[in-house]
């Protein structure tokens, strides 16, 4: 079996991995595949090193929300499963969505030299960038939000993860995180 190196093919995992039935299950397989892709991503002398990939792709809101969320909603989607099949391809395309700004953020804070040791920071940032806009493909697209281009991805799963990305204004996500994130590094870097 071949292996895996595009991070862009793990990103469209991790957003399909919503599909699988099994709760818990399906969350589990959407960040190993997050994790991996980062990994992917990575330059092969200077790997990200495991705890900054926990710290960047752990699961914040599935302790015991998500699970009061799966034991609710997990059967209502099971009884009206072809009225909600909608909404589970907008968790994927929403997955994907996250993933790839996850991955997106990883590589600009790499590229700066804010990690491994900002970590915790980056991810902060993150999540602050993700509750200031709203970021859903989906919804971007219906209500006809701005989706500012982006550098074209390459082909195959990279132009459909760049897809998925502008149409969640992932550009509009880029400077926004660059402006957090930066401020807050900076801080964090002055002595005192």
């Amino acid at each position: 079996m071949p292996r895996v190196k595009s991070p862009s093919t793990w990103l469209i995992l991790a957003g399909l991995a919503l599909m699988v039935p099994v709760p818990f299950l399906d969350d589990h397989l959407s960040r190993r595949a997050l994790r991996r892709a980062l990994r992917a991503d990575a330059h092969p002398d200077a790997p990200l090193p495991a705890p900054a990939i926990d710290l960047l792709t752990e699961d914040r809101e599935s302790m015991l929300l998500g699970c009061l969320r799966t034991a609710v909603v997990w059967p209502i989607k099971k009884l009206f499963k072809t009225i909600l099949w909608f909404l589970t391809v907008k968790d994927v395309l929403d997955r994907i969505a996250w993933s790839a700004q996850v991955l997106a953020n990883t590589r600009v804070a790499r590229e700066r030299g804010w990690l491994p040791e900002h970590a915790a920071l980056v991810r902060e940032s993150t999540d602050s960038t993700l509750k200031q806009f709203r970021w859903s493909p989906v919804m971007r697209t219906l209500l006809r939000y701005d989706r500012p281009p982006l550098p074209p991805g390459g082909s195959g799963t990279a132009a459909i993860v760049t897809a998925v990305r502008r149409h969640a204004g992932g550009a509009l996500l880029d400077a926004a995180f660059l402006s957090h994130a930066g401020s807050r590094i900076e801080v964090d870097r002055q002595p005192g």
